[in-house]
């Protein structure tokens, strides 16, 4: 069995025969362990999927490599305080995906083997969800190592991020474009991505670069969610319209984008104005696995019509959301059905979902109100 799956199967095993009542109470910042604490499934992520140079490698989808893989992958060495990781991954993605200038271009989001056989950058635009996570990451990385460098970037990233991305619509307010072309519709229309938008991660944004767009963002991604939920469930893909707003049609499904949306959500801290709001509003998932004791593979975000038994790794991500309504029951559901399937697959997108479930649940790291990361103060492991 693959050193990741019995990693995440002990980890799933042990949650399932806990009550977990400790998931609700808050990391203590900046205390907490002496002694080396290595996090078991950060290491076999990354024995599975980070290269000694610090490229992640998504080897279920043909060995490629993406923006978004290297800046969950900073998170996740944040997280754990693995400095070495988190510099060699930060290396690997400025000389390979920004051109060796972080300062000079977003990342591009798609590097691997070319149709001529070469290897380096396939599509060079940016990805704005991993352009995000890398502006907070490195400035939440920055103020936890003390590192004015990580601090600069971060502040350079962001202000990028914002000029090249952020587009006002008139009669909405500023949105995030998932990416630099492709987007823009008909008549100053776009098509925007929910789960680009997690809302610690702008509120972290919006407290630390007040001059910024973030808190502009924030309030019309929560206008989005609330107006494009009529059956409480969250869309991969949703339209923005001058004057009218956002939308979603019959049709419109909610599947691998979306699962992410309930992700964030359940990771929002417990104090923040906005959570019950969002909590409410996405209600029509739990109800849809409570019926069917699993999370859906796709789903009718107006009709609620299920196609598909979601995979493992949609039950790890649920779990935070489950635990925030509070329906313990169905998290030791969802615990026994990751365990009763083997475990997370050997598949970079689900043990990523799973990384960001397992390190929340294990009370590793944290959101404030604010956005501000804390993480479980434990000493650099060597191993």
């Amino acid at each position: 069995m693959p050193y990741s799956r019995r990693c995440l199967i002990t980890f799933f095993a042990i949650l399932l025969a806990s009550t977990l009542t400790a998931c609700a109470v808050p990391v203590k910042a900046e205390a907490g362990q002496t002694a080396c604490e290595s996090w078991s499934t950060w290491t076999a992520f990354k024995q599975d999927f980070l290269q000694p140079d610090g490229r992640v490698i998504d080897v279920s989808a043909g060995g490629y490599t993406t923006s978004e893989g290297q800046a969950y992958a900073l998170f996740f060495a944040l997280i754990a305080n693995d400095r070495t990781a988190f510099d060699t991954i930060l290396t690997w993605t400025r000389n390979n995906l920004t051109g060796g200038d972080m300062t000079a271009r977003l990342m591009a989001w798609k590097w691997g083997e070319r149709k001529d056989h070469s290897w380096g950058v396939i599509d060079e635009h940016a990805a704005s969800d991993a352009d995000l996570w890398m502006a907070y990451t490195l400035s939440q990385a920055g103020r936890v190592w003390h590192d004015d460098i990580l601090s600069a970037q971060a502040e350079l990233i962001q202000a990028r991020i914002a000029k090249e991305l952020v587009v006002y619509v008139e009669g909405v307010g500023p949105v995030l474009l998932p990416g630099p072309l492709g987007f823009s519709l008909s008549s100053g229309s776009y098509k925007l991505n929910p789960s680009y938008l997690p809302m610690p991660v702008l509120r972290g944004l919006a407290e630390q670069y007040t001059e910024g767009p973030w808190q502009g963002l924030m309030e019309t991604t929560l206008k989005m969610i609330e107006t494009t939920t009529p059956a409480k469930l969250a869309a991969d893909w949703v339209v923005v319209k001058p004057k009218l707003g956002f939308e979603v049609q019959e049709g419109d499904q909610g599947g691998y984008e979306a699962v992410r949306v309930y992700l964030w959500v359940g990771l929002m801290s417990a104090k923040d104005p906005k959570r019950a709001l969002l909590l409410k509003q996405l209600t029509g998932m739990h109800e849809v696995i409570k019926r069917d004791l699993l999370p859906p593979e796709k789903i009718d975000v107006v009709s609620g019509k299920v196609s598909g038994a979601g995979p493992a790794g949609f039950s790890a991500a649920m779990l935070p959301i489950l635990t925030a309504w509070g329906d313990m029951s169905t998290v030791r559901l969802q615990q026994a059905r990751i365990v009763a399937m083997g475990g997370l697959p050997k598949h970079y997108y689900e043990q990523a979902l799973g990384l960001f479930s397992q390190g929340w649940m294990e009370q590793r790291y944290r959101f404030e109100p604010n956005g501000k990361l804390v993480v479980k103060k434990v000493a650099k492991c060597t191993k």
